[in-house]
């Protein structure tokens, strides 16, 4: 007869959900100096669980980044986009990009990245590219295959991902992460990334 697990005891998959959600919160609010053991205090797991999970505070700021990451488009998702027209992938790509970024959390993890310069200077570089780099390297990867399937002329791939996400973006993340305004509503969202989509096909196409 199988043992029943005894209730209010959560799984693995439960304490590791946990302690990255609160590790998230800690990491925003206090930066890079918090401690593992109140992460674990803070979770309400056992200091021997976190550490069996995570080797070291590196480790665990790399997962709560890449859980992070994965918000903004899954590896299915993106597939997904491969297989549409590029007019159609762009948009889905955009709105989604931007409903993740407009948030003022995001001035929290600047901060938390940049901060972590002084122990380690490849730190920043790798947190960067779990994060906002992954988003820039599927942009672009997006930009190369309708290069090859012709439905962009040839082009810089990486200069053009960064001049469409400044259009998507321009000031205005600026002032959603400094609190100089309050975030993009659902139809600015959309509004912002049809008008970058459009001022992208001026540069890089010769008409819609």
């Amino acid at each position: 007869m199988q043992e029943k697990r005894r209730p209010g005891r959560p799984t693995d998959n439960l304490k590791k959900t946990t302690i990255l959600n609160c590790a998230r919160n800690l990491f925003l609010q206090k930066g890079p100096e918090v401690t593992l053991d109140e992460i674990a205090a803070f979770s309400g797991v056992a200091k021997a669980t976190l550490y069996a999970k995570f080797k070291d505070k590196q480790a665990l700021i790399e997962a709560v980044i890449r859980r992070e990451s994965a918000l903004t488009i899954t590896e299915e998702e993106f597939i997904r986009l491969k297989e549409i027209p590029i007019s159609e992938a762009l948009y889905d790509f955009g709105v989604q990009y931007l409903r993740f970024i407009n948030n003022r959390d995001l001035l929290n993890w600047d901060r938390l990245i940049a901060s972590l310069e002084s122990d380690n200077t490849d730190l920043p570089k790798h947190f960067f590219a779990l994060g906002p780099g992954r988003g820039q390297k599927l942009l672009t990867r997006l930009i190369e295959n309708a290069i090859v399937n012709k439905e962009l002329p040839v082009c810089e791939s990486t200069q053009a991902a960064d001049i469409l996400t400044g259009m998507w973006l321009g000031f205005v993340n600026l002032e959603i992460k400094l609190g100089a305004r309050e975030p993009l509503t659902h139809s600015e969202i959309d509004e912002r990334v049809e008008q970058g989509i459009r001022n992208f096909y001026k540069i890089y196409r010769i008409s819609d």
